[in-house]
């Protein structure tokens, strides 16, 4: 149990309000291309180029370019050119975006810390094609209010770099007046949430739903019910 009061809470995006599966948009833009999706999981994610799209160093065109230029230097050269000249960005956009599913159950748990009146925010390495992508889905678990949302794409800083966690601590600070070591951030990443750690900020490694859940429980967010329920047993009257 940690006794510290908590002002601020922010959440990662990524395996906490909505869960992913790099493969299938691996997948999907290799169907785009006729190529192989070992070949698209390297040009994006081994060789960083999507790390680039997520820290705002490129743009969704120049990405969408650099993919088409790769895929087609990589193809057999029986494919037809015009192939790759096809795809359009918007297209290879999408197929790196529909990889995501909502963790519905995190609707109640944001719910239930709304109503506390601790303001709440998103912190996430993500895209402008991966979070517009998610908005135009209606996941009832991104309705809102949050108080702010950091993206990496907007801050041109990625966790777990210290510039995104100042921007986030900066933010916090203007809504609820809140102190490094009265934010509490969950996260699916060790690293990310050492980073915090180091800050000042109070902070745990957990995916969303039950773990999410009882994270805000241990650090006093959310009742724990447990706890209530055992307080009350003992102060029962005995027989």
């Amino acid at each position: 149990m940690n006794d510290t009061k908590i002002r601020f809470v922010y959440f990662d995006l990524g395996n906490v309000l909505v869960s992913f599966n790099r493969q299938r948009a691996c997948e999907k833009v290799a169907a785009l291309f006729a190529g192989d999706a070992a070949h698209v999981d390297r040009i994006l994610n081994v060789d960083g180029l999507q790390n680039q799209l997520e820290t705002g160093l490129i743009s969704d065109p120049e990405f969408s370019a650099i993919v088409r230029e790769k895929m087609r230097a990589a193809a057999d050269s029986s494919v037809d050119t015009e192939t790759f000249a096809a795809v359009t960005d918007e297209e290879v956009l999408i197929a790196i975006s529909d990889m995501f599913t909502p963790i519905e159950s995190m609707r109640d748990v944001l719910r239930d810390v709304r109503k506390t009146g601790i303001p709440i925010g998103i912190l996430s390495n993500t895209c402008n094609a991966h979070w517009s992508w998610i908005h135009s889905q209606s996941y009832r678990v991104l309705e809102g209010p949050f108080d702010v949302c950091v993206l990496s794409y907007e801050e041109r800083s990625m966790k777990p770099d210290r510039v995104i966690y100042d921007a986030a601590a900066g933010h916090a600070h203007r809504i609820a007046n809140a102190t490094p070591e009265t934010i509490l951030f969950l996260d699916d990443k060790e690293e990310n949430v050492h980073a915090a750690r180091q800050l000042g900020w109070q902070a745990e490694v957990c995916f969303g739903g039950d773990e999410a859940k009882q994270v805000l429980m241990d650090y006093g967010v959310l009742p724990n019910h447990a706890t209530q329920n055992q307080t009350s047993l003992e102060a029962a009257p005995r027989s």
